[in-house]
């Protein structure tokens, strides 16, 4: 790399003497109220102590062609913190009067003012996010504007603890305020290294990161690809931004990494972001600009795919049948995510829409059998999933026919119900969903399935021999009897939440009543079918419910 310069600085004295831009491939700010707290905790142990200076790490910038401006390639969110801070001190000599020391700050740190258009000119412009907001909130000390992303509220919260800081060392003296003013200036160093091109500024910040500064995969993978995109970059970087916005809009920006991680299991098997195995994968792979800019283009193009997969609702259900769309709403109430990987390929590589039910109907079998049986641990069967897509991303599996066939571990009937004749269900979300569905089937629904008014505000779970019985109700169980019964599915059903108040506790006979009036068919049969509920009978309905469940998620393509 050519035309460099590094040096070590004052951060004050880096945004005094440039103006900095966050491009708009960039995050927008993130810093949580425990990051900034931990900085000016740890700048005012440097200043108590008079130490000679504080070291804050390493900042990337590039050289923007045609103007004076710097482009921060790493580097935003300790740089925006500090002129938040810088800010503050402004505000607070400001609010005393002494407009010289507010104006200084301002035209060192702040802004540039432009007399053409009689307007403040950040000296630190953030991205497209932020920039406005920015401008009015900080810049500007307009308190009045009104915040409408996440990011805004964050830099909020930053103005209120470093204007909280400000106060209290303005507290002890001014004079201290100028120390501090003065410890950022000179002191407060940062290794800033200027790069000439924006290829080469990316080339840099990979080799640093990868040889140990801390840094989440997502950006080390952003910025492969941007050094690696030649001629393509101004297309790659829009078609970044274009999908990471999409993604962090919908499921937040920590998803984005899990939406690379299962777009690339889908095609070429398991790859985890563990010891950076995404990251090593991805850029030992797409290395000439041309294999980076169409696989940037397929990451852009298949995110419609992989948001689609988190909600029913979408749009791109439109086009599909009722029933996929009740697959995917049961896929996502289970909470997993290892069979994403799955489901994208599926949608990528199956056109008959029928294909796509049969072969998500499949999937909510399988995952439901292993919840029950536990016969695959969680990186095994996201393991299995990934090498299935892999399958039906290379056109190995054209239909859910195949796919039926290619499932090696998925719980056969026999193992399913033996399972279910002695499972206890802890978790009161599931046994509402595997209730709802048993009476669905029993009732003759056509995917029964599917979730059936799982909502706790309107189904509750109800436990026959309650969790805490009532002193002198249910002598016929021991406390081990109770502790290793109540979970029980033949102990469990569920109940309209407005018959489901004070009962629950109460003796077998009193719950019957209830029982009796329910419009829930395998809860109103409990009064028909059982006298008295001791062990024996919770078996028995055990046994009666599993034989359902059978039937309920089964491996029929039909």
């Amino acid at each position: 790399m050519s035309q460099i310069d590094f040096q070590i600085r004052g951060i004050g004295t880096l945004v005094k003497e440039h103006l900095l831009t966050v491009p708009n491939y960039q995050r927008s700010y993130k810093w949580e109220d425990e990051h900034i707290k931990s900085l000016f905790l740890d700048l005012s142990r440097a200043i108590d102590n008079n130490e000679g200076e504080y070291f804050l790490g390493t900042v990337v910038l590039s050289k923007k062609d045609g103007t004076k401006e710097l482009e921060i390639v790493d580097g935003q969110q300790r740089i925006t913190t500090v002129v938040i801070f810088l800010s503050a001190i402004r505000n607070y000599f400001d609010s005393k009067g002494k407009s010289k020391s507010a104006s200084s700050i301002q035209t060192d740190f702040i802004s540039n003012f432009d007399t053409r258009n009689e307007e403040n000119v950040a000296k630190l412009k953030l991205g497209n996010q932020d920039r406005t907001f920015f401008q009015k909130y900080i810049v500007d000390n307009n308190d009045d504007e009104k915040p409408t992303k996440g990011s805004h509220q964050r830099i909020i919260r930053a103005k209120e603890e470093a204007t909280k800081k400000v106060n209290a060392i303005s507290a002890l003296s001014e004079t201290q305020l100028h120390n501090w003013k003065d410890f950022i200036l000179d002191r407060l160093k940062v290794v800033s290294i200027i790069v000439s091109s924006n290829a080469n500024a990316f080339t840099l910040f990979e080799t640093l990161n990868d040889r140990g500064l801390i840094l989440a995969q997502t950006d080390l993978l952003k910025n492969h690809l941007f050094s690696r995109a030649g001629d393509y970059l101004d297309e790659v970087q829009f078609m970044w931004v274009e999908m990471a916005a999409k993604i962090e809009e919908d499921l937040g920006e920590s998803s984005i990494l899990n939406y690379i991680k299962h777009f690339w299991s889908s095609r070429y098997g398991l790859t985890r972001e563990k010891n950076k195995e995404l990251y090593k994968s991805i850029s030992e792979a797409k290395k000439s600009p041309t294999d980076v800019r169409d696989f940037v283009k397929e990451l852009n193009d298949d995110t419609k795919l992989y948001l689609a997969i988190f909600n029913h609702k979408d749009n791109y259900w439109t086009e599909h049948t009722e029933n996929s769309k009740k697959y995917i709403e049961t896929l996502n109430y289970l909470e997993l995510e290892q069979y994403r990987p799955l489901v994208l390929s599926i949608l990528k590589r199956f056109n008959d829409k029928k294909e796509v039910e049969l072969s998500l109907k499949l999937i909510v079998t399988w995952v439901v059998r292993n919840l029950i049986t536990g016969s695959l641990g969680g990186g095994a069967l996201e393991s299995e999933y990934a090498e299935l897509a892999k399958k039906i991303f290379t056109s190995e599996i054209k239909t859910s026919s195949k796919f039926k066939d290619d499932l090696k571990n998925i719980p056969s009937d026999q193992a399913f119900k033996e399972r279910l004749l002695t499972v206890s269900i802890s978790k009161e979300k599931l046994s509402r969903y595997y209730l709802r569905a048993i009476e669905s089937q029993y009732r003759g629904n056509g995917t029964p399935e599917c979730i059936v008014d799982s909502d706790p505000n309107i189904v509750d779970l109800e436990h026959i021999l309650p969790k805490k019985p009532k002193e002198g109700e249910w002598t016929n169980f021991t406390q081990e009897e109770v502790i290793e019964y109540k979970n029980r599915l033949g102990n469990l059903t569920v109940i309209s939440k407005k018959k489901n108040s004070d009962f629950k506790s109460d003796s077998f006979d009193k719950k019957k009543e209830v029982y009796r009036n329910s419009e829930i068919k395998i809860t109103k049969e409990i009064e028909e079918k059982y006298l008295k509920w001791d062990k024996e009978n919770i078996n028995k309905r055990q046994e009666f419910l599993a034989e359902i469940a059978v039937k309920t998620w089964n491996l029929k393509l039909s």
